[in-house]
């Protein structure tokens, strides 16, 4: 019998372990070769996505990009062309991580209306100013547990500065993850990589030690497909927010998963499972300060964090 799931074995393990196998399998027609059509104009008129990468030392980071709208053409869903305009530069050290023929994720997301769409794909061609992604993979996900904002103002230009890095936590960086609600993740496994969005309420990502945080697990749609890559692929990175004061904290090293938390049953909203990161690297970031988000409301799903 010829297997025709999209699921690999990670993803397998981790729906069995947390007992949504039939969901998952529900879910799974969800995940086409191709862009939707339907999805096709919405695509087109966002002006952010984020991208999952793998750098030479087998790291995994989340990268946003923005553009006007029109940046990103799905052409007619097999392929994926973003555009780098000289107004919305990236820094070189986000840029040295993009090469042809690497695995690439993407996430176009508009926080405003909870509207995202996954696209995983590899880099066919690249240079400073454009990225032509063959697609293997696209689907929908839920809305759940996105903050809702929205942009202020004309998108006139974006620039990130460098502020620093290292490889433990100091007091600023752990205030900048206590006011956090919304982080994305890059996880890798035999289909490529991924990258998807974590949000909660302000402080649900938390820290005990200066070389570790802690993510809670809430219930989405099954498909584990960030956890199942870290069962097969234990690197992982996350990008978390501070949206007041524009910081992109950039976290990237070892995961370790950890089920049947009953202790935890409310920070995780029920479902005992987390995740924690050993720090190998961080990098920290912040944005221009031309731009600036109104802060809508919060998801109604949003569990309590857990209180230290």
């Amino acid at each position: 019998m010829i297997d025709t799931s999209p699921f690999h074995q990670g993803e397998l393990e981790v729906q069995q372990l947390a007992g949504e196998q039939a969901i998952a399998s529900r879910v799974s027609n969800l995940i086409q070769e191709s862009v939707s059509p339907r999805a096709l104009d919405f695509i087109r008129q966002q002006t952010m996505i984020w991208i999952g990468v793998e750098d030479h030392e087998k790291l995994l980071w989340a990268i946003p990009l923005f553009g006007l709208p029109g940046f990103i053409n799905p052409n007619k869903g097999e392929q994926l062309d973003i555009t780098i305009d000289a107004k919305f530069s990236i820094p070189e050290q986000w840029q040295n991580r993009l090469q042809k023929g690497k695995s690439i994720a993407c996430l176009v997301i508009e926080l405003s209306t909870r509207r995202r769409i996954r696209i995983n794909g590899v880099i066919k061609a690249i240079n400073k100013q454009h990225i032509q992604i063959s697609v293997q993979q696209a689907y929908p996900n839920c809305p759940k547990y996105i903050r809702k904002r929205e942009m202020i103002g004309q998108l006139d230009f974006i620039s990130f500065h460098y502020k620093s890095s290292g490889s433990l936590l100091n007091t600023q960086l752990k205030e900048i993850i206590s006011r956090s609600d919304t982080a994305f993740v890059a996880s890798i496994g035999s289909n490529g990589a991924d990258v998807s969005h974590r949000g909660g309420s302000s402080g649900f990502i938390y820290s005990t030690s200066p070389n570790k945080i802690t993510v809670p697990d809430y219930k989405g749609n099954g498909m584990f497909n960030t956890l199942g890559n870290f069962k097969a692929n234990p690197n992982g990175g996350i990008t978390i927010i501070e949206f007041n004061q524009g910081y992109y904290l950039q976290i990237s090293g070892k995961i370790k998963l950890l089920f049947d938390q009953q202790h935890l049953y409310n920070a995780t909203g029920g479902t005992n499972r987390l995740w924690e990161l050993e720090i190998k690297k961080w990098l920290l970031f912040q944005l221009e300060d031309n731009i600036e988000w109104a802060n809508l409301d919060f998801s109604p799903y949003n569990p309590k964090p857990l209180e230290l």
